[in-house]
């Protein structure tokens, strides 16, 4: 299945400032099918080279969702660099996995990146791929 591609940029309202204050991308509601991911769901990256994606998603008992990676971009919207996820699944360490359990409307999806602190101050956007 090929993965969604959505891009999304950091809040209107938000402040970037030096410092330790975080980066946030929202995302308004995703769906695919059966599969949603809600309003709000979050990567938020931090300047010391993490990141953490925080979302409630719903799908059929047994599906899983998947985000096959992220890319970071700069203000064009070249590729600076991806996620590196601290739990490699199959051995991917850009590919981030949650299978929703039998019976669960609603389940929150959680998961941790690493990323180039190098490229903090370069990072204008983000882009999405993922499937269900």
């Amino acid at each position: 299945m090929d993965p969604s591609v959505i891009v999304a940029t950091a809040n209107a309202a938000a402040e970037r400032l030096a410092g330790w204050t975080p980066w946030a991308f929202t995302w308004g509601r995703l769906e695919r099918g059966h599969c949603t991911i809600f309003a709000g769901a979050r990567w938020t990256l931090f300047p010391d080279g993490t990141a953490a994606f925080d979302g409630t998603v719903a799908a059929e008992p047994g599906r899983a969702w998947v985000i096959w990676h992220v890319d970071l971009l700069d203000a064009r919207g070249s590729v600076l660099g991806s996620l590196a996820t601290e739990h490699p699944v199959e051995g991917d360490w850009r590919k981030f996995v949650q299978t929703m359990p039998g019976g669960a409307d609603h389940h929150r999806f959680r998961a941790w990146a690493n990323f180039d602190a190098g490229l903090w101050d370069a990072i204008a956007s983000l882009r999405m791929h993922w499937s269900c």
